[in-house]
């Protein structure tokens, strides 16, 4: 049978599947309230600093009529979780691979609160509708700002 992929493309991406998954999996069965009720926090005081009324219980976020609530797939890790498994599926040096995961980690993280406050006052000025395509929209920005930090730490130019 002839392959379409090379042998070492097949074992990036079994590597990957492996690196990513198992910790996504992880993440939906692990207690990140507490990380979700900080993120909520966060937002609120964004929120309501920019003229919107609102506030956070937990990780339930009000604003005005409509409740959000943070679950684990809004907290940054999953965008986290894909640099790791980006970064420790591709042959690099493994002092690269760590000064990659922790430079970008925090500014990931901090991407993540620009993403969840620009997607939240989309919502708030223009409507659930806006916000459901803000929200797509900006997973698409989350994945490719992945990327680029994934080829800036492997050393690889992108664009």
């Amino acid at each position: 049978m002839v392959s379409l992929l090379k042998k070492s493309e097949l074992e990036f991406l079994g590597r990957f599947f492996l690196l990513f998954f198992i910790p996504y999996i992880l993440l939906h069965v692990a207690d990140v309230s507490p990380l979700s009720s900080a993120i909520a926090g966060v937002e609120s005081s964004a929120l309501s600093a920019a003229g919107f009324p609102a506030s956070s219980s937990g990780s339930l976020l009000f604003v005005g009529e409509s409740v959000y609530e943070i679950v684990p797939d809004c907290t940054g890790l999953v965008m986290v979780i894909l640099l790791f498994a980006l970064l420790y599926s591709t042959p690099l040096d493994s002092n690269r691979r760590l000064r990659g995961l922790l430079v970008f980690t925090p500014l990931l993280l901090a991407f993540n609160l620009a993403r969840l406050a620009v997607t939240l006052l989309t919502g708030a000025w223009f409507g659930p509708t806006a916000l459901e395509g803000a929200h797509v929209l900006l997973w698409f920005v989350d994945s490719a700002v992945v990327l680029l930090a994934w080829g800036r730490a492997a050393g690889v130019k992108l664009i």
